[in-house]
């Protein structure tokens, strides 16, 4: 594929987004940069020099900044919203179109998601209260923001399926196993999207519904991972994707609450191991 094909398939996702979401992307407010691992850091710097100035202020520099399929990018006020998509991996078309859809959810949400207004500035900056809360609060918000975008763009790929709990066990397992990784907060991202694209979850409307068909399985079962399925359950099928403070929050403090009894519980494991 060529940068024009990446292109037509950008478009193409963005279509489904603004016949069913009423979105309003269009070639005038939405740009495609692509890379390689050779170029990344070059191609970041010119989008972001022409695009997304604040950007240059990321730490683009590190070891491990570039590891992602593609990144989203959005604009201030009515500036033009950006997705950079690595092309030095191959992919199915399938593939390519769910990536695309997820990185466009991403702006979609980050547009809607408070009124006229962006969350991570305005709550994730650290220049709250406390340390402590802004901790809790950058935490829920990585937990929230994933688990929007994939719940979003399996919504809109035609190409998902939805399967019962049962048939997801181990890979329910391998994301709680990323706690111990240092990404567990994708991992519990995923767990939380996983149950509610199950067809346990597709199929309830309320929490009552569906509360006993969760807690059948693993981790649903544990208190913690039952009362953050709860939270963002009726929450998305009151509120869709707005959000508030206290609601971010509340999962920064669940999420924290299980990364914690998971590292307990592996210390545990070692000292009876020793």
């Amino acid at each position: 594929m060529n940068n024009d094909d990446y292109k037509e398939a950008l478009f193409y996702a963005a279509s489904i987004f603004n016949e069913r979401l009423g979105a309003e992307f269009s070639e005038d407010n939405l740009v495609l940069r692509c890379f390689q691992t050779e170029n990344q850091q070059e191609v970041f710097e010119q989008f972001c020099k022409q695009y997304f100035p604040d950007r240059l202020e990321d730490r683009y520099t590190e070891d491990g900044y570039f590891d992602f399929h593609a990144s989203a990018f959005v604009g201030t006020g009515d500036g033009a919203d950006g997705i950079l998509l690595r092309t030095d991996i191959a992919r199915h078309p399938a593939e390519l179109k769910h990536i695309l859809l997820h990185e466009l959810a991403h702006i979609f949400c980050t547009r809607n998601e408070i009124d006229g207004d962006n969350f991570f500035e305005r709550y994730c900056m650290d220049d709250t209260i406390s340390r402590e809360e802004d901790g809790t609060i950058n935490a829920g918000y990585a937990v929230w923001r994933e688990l929007a975008a994939e719940l979003i763009a399996f919504e809109l790929d035609d190409n998902c399926d939805v399967v019962p709990l049962r048939r997801k066990k181990d890979l329910l397992s391998y994301y709680e196993g990323e706690l111990l990784t240092g990404n567990g907060k994708m991992g519990v991202s995923m767990i939380l999207c996983e149950a509610m694209t199950s067809a346990e979850g597709e199929a309830s409307m309320t929490w009552d519904a569906a509360k006993s068909k969760f807690t059948r399985f693993k981790p649903f079962d544990d208190p913690l991972y039952r009362d953050l399925l709860e939270l963002v359950f009726t929450h998305v099928r009151e509120y869709f994707i707005v959000i508030d403070r206290d609601f971010i929050y509340e999962i920064g403090v669940l999420y924290l609450s299980i990364a914690a009894q998971a590292m307990i519980a592996s210390l545990k494991n070692r000292f009876q191991e020793e």
